[in-house]
């Protein structure tokens, strides 16, 4: 229809100049109407073109959606202060003093407690603040991850680290390992094997469980040290540990038949109130020229359960 309309207009001005030169109008008049129709062309003509024209953008926008970024589960920081620059294989070492709560010791289920570890910082570097308690494996027992360090221990000293349990809810034996970390990241243990220090429980649901000895182990002792003295001293301490309150009777075997202890008779007595261990001593003297080789002393428990734990071995190498 618009271009109907421009043919229409177009052919009533080419009429009109006609009709004026016919009619005697001058040259200048018919010069003057023709331009104004070329001129009105060619405005209609370029109002076309702008129309139809698609502009080209400067720039091109993007063509599809962006994908979206997956979600990361957050995490954690590893810690960002650098060890110290004296810091070498010996800095980070520990050792196990002592501990309470004896491994194997009976709880009902979900039973709270406290656990303590001594440990000596054997190491060279100072343990301070900045330091952690962290979880290494085994069951959580309702703990955190990582505590705090408690104080600071410089090289030589120690200090009780005590974590709040909870025994597991379903009977069974469990243990919860735990290492130390350092403020740059550095995670040890205890002993020549950095060992993590642990407690091992035994939860048990019964309303009268069988306590009793779950454990003997000897530390030997030579007096003197070294050399061939008139007398050179054995002692073996040996400590018996049980799982709960016991009363508890035992006896010394060693290698030379002498398997008797002093009164009130051969079966000595412990009466344990609670989940304990307990350290006694048997000395064994060797006079100058006695028959050197290998010798013995080895704990029997009587009761309440008889048990034979190993000999705790030595060598007499003195004539």
């Amino acid at each position: 229809m618009k271009r109907n309309r421009k043919v229409t207009f177009l052919s009533i001005l080419i009429l009109f100049a006609l009709l004026l030169t016919s009619c005697g109008g001058t040259n200048t008049e018919a010069d003057t109407i023709a331009t104004a129709v070329a001129m009105t062309v060619a405005a209609q003509e370029t109002q076309k073109v702008e129309a139809t024209t698609t502009p080209i953008p400067t720039e091109a926008g993007p063509t599809s959606a962006p994908e979206a970024t997956p979600t990361k589960a957050p995490t954690f920081a590893p810690p960002t202060a650098p060890p110290p620059i004296d810091s070498g294989p010996d800095c980070l070492v520990a050792n196990l003093i002592s501990e309470t709560i004896p491994d194997g010791t009976v709880m009902q289920p979900s039973e709270t407690f406290y656990k303590t570890w001594r440990l000596k910082n054997n190491g060279s570097c100072t343990w301070n603040s900045a330091y952690k308690i962290v979880y290494w494996s085994g069951d959580l027992m309702g703990g955190l991850v990582e505590y705090q360090f408690p104080e600071i221990v410089g090289p030589g000293d120690e200090v009780d680290i005590t974590l709040f349990l909870r025994a597991p809810t379903s009977n069974g034996n469990y243990s919860s390992h735990w290492k130390l970390q350092s403020e740059w990241g550095g995670q040890f243990g205890v002993g020549q094997y950095d060992q993590p220090f642990y407690v091992q429980v035994n939860v048990n649901d019964s309303s009268n469980p069988e306590y009793g000895v779950t454990n003997v182990t000897y530390n030997i002792v030579r007096d003197p040290a070294a050399g061939c003295a008139t007398n050179v001293w054995y002692r073996v301490h040996a400590t018996i540990t049980t799982n709960g309150p016991a009363t508890v009777k035992y006896q010394w075997l060693q290698s030379d038949g002498n398997n008797t202890n002093p009164v009130p008779g051969p079966n000595r007595t412990i009466k344990f109130t609670q989940a304990d261990s307990v350290t006694i001593t048997r000395e064994w003297s060797f006079h100058l020229g006695a028959t050197p080789g290998t010798k013995w002393m080895q704990i029997v428990i009587h009761a309440p359960n008889y048990q034979e734990y190993p000999q705790a071995t030595f060598i007499y190498d003195c004539q």
